[in-house]
């Protein structure tokens, strides 16, 4: 696999997701999403589009700001296969919940995306995660491999996570 396709994906998806979900900035986390993006499990076990998981995402983020509430995000991977125009990535996120009071909350969950480059950027265009399996979550993101660690997922086309 080519590296530079998993740094272009950093650069262009998981980089600036991080970034919007640290300055809760509801505009930008949207925009790393295709407008006919499939949304699918979270919180709501729901399937849903583009326009949903907008409003879902805008109020959510309004009711952090509103609260003094912070968040932040990190992920690890277990898979990650890319092709010049489409890649899908497994992993574990790790969601850390920072409220007004100095209370913070983890949460930890499974993801799989799937994104397509167009023109010279990619988008997130199906977007599904589960909590399923809950009780080894922390310890299976520890063990699953750093979002900039692209070489290994290299020439193998599998981390050994």
């Amino acid at each position: 696999m080519d590296t530079d396709l998993l740094r272009q994906l950093n650069n262009d998806v998981w980089h600036p997701f991080r970034l919007a979900y640290l300055k809760l900035d509801a505009a930008a986390f949207l925009d790393l999403h295709s407008p006919e993006l499939i949304r699918a499990g979270g919180p709501a076990k729901q399937a849903f589009g583009f326009d949903e998981y907008s409003d879902q995402i805008e109020k959510w983020f309004a009711e952090l700001a509103d609260r003094g509430s912070s968040v932040d995000i990190s992920f690890r991977f277990v898979e990650r296969f890319a092709s010049a125009e489409l890649a899908s990535e497994r992993g574990i996120f790790k969601i850390a919940s920072m409220r007004a009071s100095g209370d913070e909350r983890v949460f930890y969950g499974r993801f799989h995306t799937y994104a397509r480059r167009s023109g010279e950027r990619w988008r997130i265009c199906v977007d599904y995660d589960t909590d399923e399996r809950a009780a080894t979550l922390e310890e299976e993101f520890l063990a699953a491999v750093d979002v900039d660690d692209v070489e290994a997922f290299g020439t193998l086309g599998a981390a050994t996570a």
